[in-house]
């Protein structure tokens, strides 16, 4: 029996209808949620994350996830999907207002200095 050549293929459309569908519905689109996800982490960290480097962390998750699975000899989809989708975040955030996002990474990068 041959091969079909998009089998696995599925899963990018799962990802898709991830990102879109109810989570974008109960968190919002993925540049807000991130840049608050990104506000709250400096917040705790004292560090200065970027939208982009929020969602980008979350890829590493998955992606260290997934070398686990691989070197367990395991096979978890959803760590596949999940990082297929924070990619697609990833990218709807870079392009959701280019201005927007310019602007909200320059103030996370570069906090006002609070006084004592």
């Amino acid at each position: 029996m041959e091969a079909n050549p998009t089998d696995g293929a599925e899963i990018v459309r799962e990802a898709y209808e991830l990102i879109v569908g109810p989570r974008q519905d109960a968190y919002s689109h993925p540049a807000e949620d991130y840049e608050r996800t990104a506000r709250i982490f400096n917040a705790i960290t004292g560090q200065h994350l970027t939208t982009e480097a929020a969602i980008l962390f979350m890829v590493a998750v998955k992606l260290s996830r997934l070398q686990h699975e691989i070197n367990a000899g395991a096979w978890l989809p959803d760590n596949t999907r999940d990082a297929i989708g924070y990619l697609g975040c990833l990218h709807m955030a870079r392009t959701y207002d280019r201005d927007w996002l310019a602007q909200v990474n320059f103030k996370l990068e570069n906090p006002p200095e609070m006084g004592v």
